[in-house]
């Protein structure tokens, strides 16, 4: 029985993929070309209705704000860390990859689509967030973490509409 199962176990063994980063690598795509890969831009049959129509982005707003900071603490905060430095208890134990810090110079210049398309669809270790949060309310969390990236501005560096409400929010 041993020397019959033998081979089937070394066949089997050797069609498996050993690597020990193929999450981090596995290809990802999306109709705006962001993260293009190749069989995932295609066009979809006509008459095919969008699951997740693009929608407008909402204006920014402080209630916008205050959600996007709501959602940031419950869904990004445990890995990206309170502050987005990528600071926390499971990006210390994260031995492959650790999470990015939101506010590296080189995260900070990325477009906002990018942000959105990786809430989305996921990047690395990061898995999808679309099923756990509304379009809108990511929105509403890249609103707040570019308000955490701005941290560092002067007063009088932003636009008068800017302080006029900076002021609203100061009190």
């Amino acid at each position: 029985m041993r020397v019959a199962l033998l081979p089937t176990i070394v066949i089997g063994l050797a069609g498996c993929d050993w690597s020990l980063h193929r999450m981090q690598e596995q290809p990802r795509c999306s109709q705006d070309g962001v993260l293009a890969g190749e069989p995932c831009n295609m066009q979809p049959p006509e008459g095919i209705v969008a699951v997740d129509p693009p929608a407008e982005r909402p204006p920014i707003t402080r209630a916008l704000v205050e959600r996007g900071h709501d959602r940031f603490d419950r869904f990004c905060a445990p890995c990206h860390g309170v502050a987005g430095d990528g600071e926390s208890y499971i990006a210390h134990v994260m031995v492959l990859r650790r999470p990015a810090s939101l506010l590296d110079p080189a995260v900070v210049a990325q477009p906002d689509d990018l942000y959105v398309t990786v809430m989305t669809s996921g990047y690395g270790l990061m898995p999808s967030y679309a099923s756990a949060i509304p379009l809108r309310d990511r929105y509403a969390i890249l609103s707040y973490v570019r308000v955490l990236q701005q941290r560092e501005i002067g007063f009088d560096q932003l636009s008068q509409a800017q302080q006029q409400e900076a002021r609203r929010w100061l009190h």
